[in-house]
């Protein structure tokens, strides 16, 4: 039985937080990272297909955007606002970030993430939110119980 693959878009301005999702993404062939952004503008600029990334061949539509909170430009929450009227297909989008406030969690439900997760930084943590995240993709259901240490629910 063939494993589905998922193309991930990376919106982070960490160059080490991004290393790190990469290294546990590897560690699971279902999941390909299509392409890496560091600010607001540029993950709604990749999202919609335009300037530099008008190409979709080069450039394609991802099933998943893993995006942080805290961006230059544009924010986190920006980008999921402007994915309220703009989000196409299947799109799943999880919010990945350092920050587990109540305010930045329910923010971020309020706008559409269908799920948020705390950058953790020890690998057996990282690998159990990468065997979430393929449960998300799989299941196409609710979001409501997946999250790290705090559901959206």
């Amino acid at each position: 039985m063939a494993t589905e693959t998922y193309s991930v878009l990376l919106v982070d301005d960490s160059d080490d937080d991004r290393l790190f999702v990469r290294r546990a993404l590897r560690k699971n062939p279902g999941f390909v990272v299509v392409a890496e952004v560091c600010d607001g503008d540029a993950a709604i600029s990749y999202l919609a297909g335009h300037g530099d990334f008008s190409n979709r061949e080069k450039f394609p539509y991802p099933d998943l955007v893993l995006l942080d909170l805290k961006l230059p430009k544009k924010t986190g929450h920006e980008v999921l606002e402007w994915l309220q009227t703009h989000r196409r297909g299947k799109l799943r989008v999880v919010v990945l970030s350092g920050s587990f406030l109540p305010g930045d969690i329910a923010r971020s439900r309020e706008l559409g993430a269908d799920a948020y997760f705390k950058k953790e930084p020890l690998e057996e943590e990282q690998q159990t939110m990468v065997l979430q995240l393929e449960k998300l993709l799989k299941s196409r259901a609710s979001p409501a119980s997946y999250a790290s240490s705090s559901p959206l629910s």
